[in-house]
């Protein structure tokens, strides 16, 4: 690159940049009187007044304006060392109409709002176009090296990165200044690769996409006059995804993913973070909230300003990360990666107990415990069905109340017993667990079309005290009842004799309590 080159790339930048802060105030004047304002709502739209929302349009504006006659006109005027290859020039075509299309119809949803399905559909459409017109993925590699060739997969992946960058950087816009700051990281982390690589047909577009950001920024940070809306958000987002796509295709081609995917890596990890929360409280993945990495930053204490300056340091440094990655020798990238993913670990870990996302401290908890509790879920399930067998050749009611008494510790139970339902009086017993243990009674009906029949219920004590397992003791009475049921209906003649209410043996009966209805659980006060 010549003092030439580097000279028209200034040029690029102050004259997107100028134009941008030109139109900007045109903007917020004609979205004051259309109306057409983002009203905060005390959760998720955390500003203090109504915000115009068409900033986008300048940004996107400006840079289409300062780009394109480049790129058509004066290319060959103004690389000294090469010209836009013809590839390249197909690829930009793809831009363009992939953009533009995602432009109008943010547009349209920032005046009246379009159904998120729309928006949607206009997003495939337009990854769609960027694929056929030359932004693919052939073959993938973490950097240099030989990589992976992806064959039928390169159309779904494409369509992947797209909408998922697309999307990614939509959500982000929720801050003063945050998706600007984002955008011209990941901006300059395209330029420099590009650079590197000779990618001259992405280099212009990318320098006028961060000239007009800078230009939109002095309107949108510290204080927020305008913001991206949709019309920006979603056109900036796919010009990201296609131009980083680019910019990272090394010879042959291949393209080095450490570079687009850790440019932009604080987007994706917010995008990915949401939609694992949303989907492990069972609410809809497209549905709003306040709980974003911006939202969580602030509500520890951070300012609106720090946290958007912590977001793109962290952003910078990921993305130095992504070029060292790719632009540095195979066995440097290697370790650079391994120490990479190492810190990205680490770093979600500790942040997620940070910002409080008890979704995932939850999701974690249960995966860590996952084997252990498996095994036991296991166990639990064989000692049960062994019980059942041997109370079926049990005789007498006070062998079976024997064989529950004795089993109920291998659960982790304080007891188990059968219930007559006409024994109402509390044991010395009972009245020593009521104070810290809660009673699940499982109703046993053999004969349920006989009224006149006895009725039992299978009771078990638990508590979260001693050691005990509450969580095992509907899963045990489900498979223990049935057996019950079995042996009381195989015995039922005898149990309808007289004096069979009483189980034939007063000293057991003494020890059973019933409660009259359906299954229950109740906590001692």
């Amino acid at each position: 690159m010549t003092a030439i080159t580097f000279g028209w790339l200034a040029a690029i930048f102050v004259g997107a940049a100028v134009l941008s802060s030109l139109l900007v105030p045109l903007l917020i004047r004609t979205a004051s009187a259309l109306h057409l304002y983002d009203a905060p709502d005390g959760v998720r739209r955390i500003h203090a007044s109504p915000v115009p929302r068409l900033g986008g349009v300048a940004v996107y504006l400006a840079a289409a304006a300062i780009a394109a006659p480049i790129l058509i006109y004066g290319s060959g005027l103004f690389w000294t060392d090469g010209i836009i290859a013809p590839y390249e020039v197909r690829m930009l075509t793809g831009l363009l109409i992939g953009s533009a299309i995602l432009f109008v119809v943010g547009l349209v949803d920032d005046v009246r709002s379009l159904p998120a399905s729309v928006k949607f559909v206009a997003q495939v459409v337009a990854a769609v176009i960027a694929w056929y017109f030359g932004a693919g993925l052939q073959t993938i590699a973490l950097g240099y090296g030989e990589g992976v060739r992806l064959g039928f997969l390169e159309l779904p992946l494409v369509l992947l990165w797209i909408i998922a960058v697309t999307n990614a950087y939509n959500f982000i816009d929720g801050l003063n200044g945050l998706a600007g700051g984002i955008a011209i990281v990941a901006c300059a982390t395209g330029l420099a690769v590009s650079l590197a690589l000779g990618h001259f047909g992405v280099i212009i577009p990318t320098v006028a996409l961060m000239g007009a950001l800078f230009g939109f920024m002095r309107y949108n940070f510290p204080k927020a006059r305008i913001f991206l809306g949709d019309a920006g958000s979603l056109s900036i987002g796919f010009l990201l995804s296609v131009l980083l796509l680019k910019a990272s295709e090394a010879p042959g081609p291949r393209v080095m993913l450490a570079v687009p995917l850790l440019a932009m890596c604080v987007p994706l990890l917010d995008v990915s973070l949401a939609v694992l929360r949303r989907w492990l409280r069972g609410v809809p993945l497209s549905g709003a909230d306040a709980r974003h990495i911006h939202h969580r930053l602030m509500a520890i204490g951070m300012s609106a300003r720090r946290t958007a300056i912590v977001l793109w340091v962290l952003a910078a440094a990921i993305g130095v990360f992504g070029l060292l990655i790719a632009l540095t020798a195979p066995y440097v990238a290697t370790s650079i990666a391994i120490a990479s993913i190492i810190a990205l670990c680490i770093l979600i870990i500790y942040g997620t107990n940070i910002l409080s996302y008890d979704e995932l401290i939850v999701a974690g908890e249960v995966l860590f415990t996952a084997p252990s509790r498996f095994r036991r879920v296991i166990s639990d399930q064989i000692l049960a069905h062994d019980l059942t067998a041997r109370i079926q050749s049990a005789e007498m009611v006070d062998e079976v109340t024997a064989l529950l008494t004795s089993t109920a510790p291998s659960f982790g139970f304080l007891k188990m017993e059968l219930v007559h339902d006409l024994r109402n009086h509390r044991t010395t017993e009972d009245d020593a667990f009521a104070t810290w243990a809660w009673k699940l009674e499982y109703p046993l009906r053999p004969r349920p079309q006989d009224a006149s029949s006895p009725s039992y219920k299978l009771a078990i004590w638990c508590s979260a005290e001693h050691h005990v397992r509450p969580y095992g003791a509907e899963r045990a009475a489900k498979i223990i009842a049935p057996g019950l049921e079995r042996w009381l209906l195989s015995r039922s003649a005898d149990l309808n004799t007289p004096g069979a209410a009483n189980f034939g043996i007063d000293e057991v009966s003494a020890r059973l309590s019933g409660r009259r209805s359906g299954i229950s659980k109740s906590r001692a006060r």
